[in-house]
């Protein structure tokens, strides 16, 4: 497998660089070293005559954040470490979500930059095997042009280079431009309506998989945060011209609803209907990597491996979720469901119908010691080929703090697939034990 292309983790680097070299009063800097030893009974995920083996692993995960007058920023990623007794080789495999805005001219002009690295799967019908893997990097970056229309009417034009590249998958690779003109009125500090025109041309690298198209957005949001509840509402219309003259269009709609009945609980709610492709979903995701209390990001504890198709291919967008989040002084859960089409505008790329659920929950089992276990469903239809895939997943995590920075942890690991597309299953059990050292007290 070829190497992933070094200027892209470069600039990513040294924005963590940067901002890691930054006086200690402007930015914050959170990380957590780990290292231990894995047993996997099944690694390459083969569905007859599993070889398992011991595996060695280190791991660095950190969080950056800066919340300047000149400078805005958030980078949280991570790197882990695997040696492999036999049969795979020996590699890092890494993620990072970047956000870096500078402020050139106070409320005039700024620039921004956005970085998104993720792990993805090559062939989405296969398991998720270390065979099965590669680094994609969406890449994004311009200025911002603020302007004032009235007291309470603010302007915005964004100019943006967007560069998307996959370590395998050729045709994933493309280079974007493009332009938006926002006006947004703040009618007080919990309320504002905003209008938005934005227009991209996407340009692949491989022409003969991928079409080269424009795409032209223009919607209105609405956004407001009442005491119990909070909701934004994008509503408006998308119009796709392809270069060899065809033409795709309709409506865009986009609704993110909370409600807090009590001061712990919050239930929310998405609604979407729209186009998008890989490379707009992974810059949508934004910095949310995380999972902390109240959806705040957090120093990542492990490489996930994104559920998202890594195909050239627009298509339409049509989810609903729902999520129950619960926090109390020793237990907390959270459940989520969600259903999902995608509808792919070329043909020879199979449409997909998905429906998961997963729930969570913390336990508090002493003060230094708590237990977190997880578990989650996914069926995933392929209209045009008639077949579907199931994937359950389970794990469970014992962690012990034997002092603020020191902790000691032993987790376990459930995966299964069960492939209509393979006519195969696949099981694997991981069991890991390690230790783990944060420069902030937890």
């Amino acid at each position: 497998m070829d190497r992933f292309r070094t200027r892209y983790t470069a600039i990513a680097g040294a924005v963590a660089l940067a901002l890691a070299a930054a006086p200690a009063a402007a930015a914050r800097i959170d990380y957590v070293l780990d290292a231990g030893v894995e047993h996997d009974d099944n690694p390459r995920l083969v569905p007859v005559d599993p070889d398992g083996q011991r595996i060695l692993r280190a791991g660095l995960g950190f969080l950056v954040t800066q919340e300047g007058s000149t400078v805005q920023a958030m980078v949280a990623g991570r790197a882990d470490y695997r040696e492999f007794q036999r049969g795979l080789d020996d590699g890092v495999e890494g993620m990072l979500s970047a956000y870096l805005n500078w402020v050139a001219i106070p409320d005039r002009l700024s620039f921004t930059l956005r970085d998104e690295l993720e792990l993805q799967a090559i062939d989405r019908f296969d398991a998720d095997s270390p065979d099965n893997r590669q680094q994609v990097n969406v890449l994004s970056f311009g200025p911002n042009l603020l302007f004032d229309v009235g007291s309470r009417l603010q302007g915005r034009f964004e100019a943006r280079y967007i560069d998307s590249h996959a370590e395998v998958t050729d045709a994933f690779n493309s280079s974007r431009v493009g332009a938006a003109l926002r006006l947004t009125h703040e009618f007080d500090d919990r309320s504002n309506l905003g209008f938005n025109a934005q227009w991209s041309d996407v340009d692949y690298d491989v022409d003969l998989v991928a079409r080269d198209h424009e795409r032209t957005d223009v919607y209105a949001r609405y956004e407001r945060v009442q005491a119990s509840t909070d909701y934004a509402i994008d509503a408006g219309y998308t119009r796709l011209d392809y270069a060899d003259g065809e033409t795709r269009d309709g409506p865009l709609v986009r609704l993110e609803a909370g409600w807090r009945p009590a001061e712990r609980g919050r239930l929310s709610a998405t609604l979407i209907n729209q186009f998008s492709d890989a490379a707009d979903a992974a810059l949508a995701e934004g910095i949310a990597i995380g999972g902390g209390s109240g959806g705040e990001p957090v120093v990542p504890g492990s490489v996930l491996v994104d559920d998202g198709t890594i195909i050239p291919s627009a298509y339409r967008e049509r989810r609903v979720a729902l999520a129950w989040d619960q926090q109390g002084e020793r237990l907390g859960w959270r459940i989520e469901g969600h259903v999902q089409r995608l509808r792919y505008i070329d043909t020879l790329v199979a449409d997909e119908k998905e429906q998961g659920i997963m729930l969570g929950v913390d336990y508090r089992l002493t003060p230094t010691m708590t237990l977190t276990g997880w578990a989650s469903a996914e069926r995933t239809e392929y209209v045009q080929l008639a077949a579907e895939d199931d994937t359950r997943r389970a794990g469970l995590v014992l962690e012990k703090r034997w002092t603020p920075h020191w902790a000691t942890s032993l987790s376990w690991y459930r995966y299964e697939r069960d492939s209509g597309v393979f006519d195969n299953e696949v099981r694997q059990n991981v069991w890991y034990l390690w230790v783990s050292y944060g420069n902030r007290p937890r």
